[in-house]
C-alpha cells in the first residue's frame, strides 16, 4: 500500500483551500493509498463532515501529526528520515505554508499552490502577521521573525523548485511562473460540488437576494460588500443581502468591525451575517437567491463562485482574479458603483440565462477533479 503524506496547516478553516484537502483525501482514499495527515491543528472531524458533507472524512486518515512552523521548516536530516517513509508528499496548501519536502528520490514531491503568496507577501512586508500566526498555533513565542522569515521564503522557494507543482487557473500559473519561471505548473481545476448544487438551478422561489460567501477573513474584503449593499440602499433598490462564511477564533475582531459597519451604514434590516453554515443550508440560502456577490480582488479561483453559478446565481466579481476565466466581462466590476449596477441588472435574469451559467461551470465538478488527481498519482507514482 502506497504511503502518502499530506500537509495542511488547519483543516477546521472550511475554506476553499480546505475543501481541497478533503477532495484530495477522499481521493487518496479511492485509491486505497494510506494517509498521513500532518496539520497545526486537531481537526473537528464532526465540524469538518457537517459543512463539507463528506460522511466518515476522518476515516480517510490513517493518523493525524501534530505539526508546528518550526519542523516544517527543519534541518535537512530529521526531515529527510522522516519523508523517506513515505511514497508521496503533499502540501495542500502550499500558497501560504512552507514546507521542507526533501527526500531521497523516489518519493513523489506535490505543492498544490493556489497562487504564491508567500515571496508577494515577504516583498510586501506582510508575511510576519502568518508567521505569528503560525506560531500561536505552535505554542511558540520567542522565535525570531527575522529569522524565521528568512528561513521560510528559503524552504518556500526549494519547495517550489524541486516539487510538481499544481494549481487553479491560468491566472494563478502566470503568477507562479513569474516568481519561478521554471516551475511549469499543471493546473488542476478545484473541485467544486456542481452536482450538489445545481440541484437548484431550476428554483422558483428566488427572492431579490444577494449573497456574498467566504471564510470571515480580512483578505476576503467583505467590507466592500456593506458598501455596494449602502449604494442599492440609496438606490432605493429592495434586497436583502446573507453574508455567509465560516469563523474561527482569531478572526472575531474582524466579524465584530463588520457587525459594527452594519449599524453605521444602516443595514441592519437588510444584511445578515451567518457563520459555520454547512452545505445543505448553503443549498437552501442558494434556491432564494437571485446574486452571488464577490468583493475579493485578486482571487486565485473562486470555488464559492462557481458554486453559486452552478445553482443557478448570477455572478458580480472583480475585473482582476481567475473568476475572470469563467465570469463572463458583463458581470465584472470595477468599484462599488458598477457593482451595484450589474446586481440591480441581474435581478432580472431569465432562468435561460440562469441554466446557461450553470452549465457553464460543469467543467470544474468534483468528479473532474478527482479523475484529474488520480491521473497524476498513477502516472508519476507508477513510472
Amino acid at each position: 500500500m502506497k504511503r502518502v503524506k499530506l500537509i495542511h496547516e488547519d483543516l477546521n478553516a472550511g475554506g476553499g483551500a480546505e475543501r481541497l484537502a478533503a477532495a484530495s483525501l477522499e481521493t487518496l482514499k479511492e485509491l486505497d493509498f494510506s494517509v498521513d495527515l500532518v496539520t497545526f491543528t486537531k481537526p473537528n472531524w464532526n465540524e469538518l463532515e457537517r459543512i463539507f458533507g463528506i460522511s466518515k472524512l476522518r476515516n480517510f486518515v490513517n493518523k493525524v501529526i501534530k505539526a508546528d512552523i518550526n519542523s516544517l521548516l527543519g534541518d535537512d536530516s530529521s526531515v529527510q528520515s522522516d519523508n523517506n517513509e513515505y511514497d508521496i508528499i503533499m502540501n495542500a496548501h502550499g500558497d501560504i505554508l512552507p514546507s521542507n519536502m526533501l527526500a531521497a528520490g523516489r518519493q513523489m514531491l506535490i505543492t498544490y499552490c493556489h497562487y504564491p503568496l508567500v515571496p508577494e507577501l515577504i516583498h510586501n512586508l506582510k508575511y510576519d502577521t502568518v508567521l505569528r500566526n503560525y506560531l500561536h498555533m505552535s505554542n511558540y513565542k520567542n522565535t525570531s521573525l527575522d529569522k524565521l522569515r528568512s528561513k521560510a521564503l528559503l524552504v518556500y522557494n526549494h519547495m517550489i523548485n524541486n516539487s510538481t507543482v499544481v494549481t487553479n487557473s491560468v491566472f494563478s500559473s502566470n503568477a507562479v511562473q513569474l516568481y519561478y519561471p521554471h516551475a511549469d505548473p499543471l493546473i488542476i481545476y478545484p473541485p467544486v460540488d456542481i452536482e450538489f448544487f445545481s440541484r437548484v438551478v431550476n428554483s422558483d422561489s428566488r427572492e431579490n437576494r444577494i449573497v456574498v460567501l467566504g471564510r470571515y477573513n480580512p483578505d476576503k474584503n467583505i467590507e466592500l460588500a456593506l458598501e455596494v449593499a449602502k449604494v442599492l440602499k440609496n438606490m432605493n433598490i429592495k434586497f436583502e443581502m446573507s453574508i455567509v462564511g465560516n469563523l474561527s477564533k482569531s478572526y472575531y475582531p474582524y466579524y465584530n468591525y463588520l457587525q459594527k459597519l452594519v449599524k453605521k451604514y444602516e443595514l441592519s434590516d437588510m444584511v445578515e451575517l451567518n457563520t459555520n453554515v454547512d452545505i445543505h443550508d448553503l443549498l437552501h440560502v442558494f434556491a432564494k437567491s437571485k446574486v452571488l456577490f464577490h468583493p475579493t480582488v485578486g482571487e486565485p479561483f473562486g470555488m464559492c463562485v462557481a458554486e453559486a453559478m452552478s445553482a443557478g446565481l448570477v455572478p458580480v466579481v472583480p475585473t482582476f482574479g481567475g473568476n475572470t476565466e469563467f465570469v463572463p466581462e458583463s458581470l465584472r466590476y470595477n468599484n462599488s458603483k458598477e457593482a451595484a449596477k450589474i446586481i440591480m441588472r441581474s435581478m432580472n435574469a431569465s432562468l435561460n440565462h440562469r441554466l446557461h451559467l450553470s452549465n457553464s461551470v460543469k467543467k470544474f465538478g468534483k468528479n473532474r477533479f478527482k479523475d484529474s488527481f488520480k491521473n497524476l498519482l498513477v502516472s508519476r507514482v507508477t513510472s
